[in-house]
């Protein structure tokens, strides 16, 4: 954290080199984000531009004694993207341009790869629902960080998460005994166990 806080401070002070730094740390974790809430690598790219834009132009008000760089950061990506996304329609693309590995949930056979199914139930979510599946399982983020992210409470984004795993189970036929499988816990939903 001590680098990152440099090259803000170097930023906030006009060094174009040490936001180049900045924006090169942190474009994966905008980038992966925008593409999982927009659905779209093309418009993931164009969100990447948009955020670090807006970035560099409020990074004087960044304080962080107020919280960590990357919660800001997320805010920023989220905003902007529930704000894209409210502008445009979506658009669909090859579901393989987009970088996105989960383990197989599927209790039955299907046509589709376990990986589409669960993405294309994704996309289906409501912004709000998705969001905070985005933010929990793809950013490994704690509750906290996404209550602060959000500006919303904590029982808000556990309700929110509750309503948005159901609706993931129920838009992927999943039984309702599946439901306790090892497989079936929200953290396989990336092969990660969040903490």
């Amino acid at each position: 954290m001590t680098e990152t806080l440099n090259w803000i401070r170097r930023s906030q002070a006009g060094d174009g080199e040490a936001f180049a730094e900045l924006f090169n740390h942190y474009k994966n974790l905008v980038f992966k984000t925008a593409c999982l809430m927009l659905g779209s690598a093309i418009e993931a790219e164009d969100m990447l531009q948009e955020v670090f834009l807006e970035v560099h132009r409020s990074l004087s008000s960044y304080e962080p004694s107020k919280g960590a760089f990357t919660t800001w950061l997320y805010r920023i990506t989220v905003n902007d993207c529930l704000n894209w996304r409210r502008k445009r329609r979506p658009k669909l693309i090859p579901l393989e341009l987009l970088p996105v590995r989960m383990t197989s949930i599927l209790s039955h056979e299907d046509q589709m790869s376990a990986d589409d199914a669960v993405w294309q139930a994704l996309r289906k979510l409501n912004p709000k629902l998705r969001t905070v599946v985005v933010l929990r399982y793809y950013g490994d983020l704690s509750y906290a960080e996404i209550t602060e992210i959000l500006n919303i409470p904590l029982g808000t984004v556990k309700s929110r998460l509750n309503r948005a795993l159901l609706e993931l189970h129920d838009a992927l036929d999943l039984r309702a005994d599946d439901m306790c499988a090892p497989a079936m816990h929200p953290e396989a939903l990336d092969g990660r166990v969040a903490g």
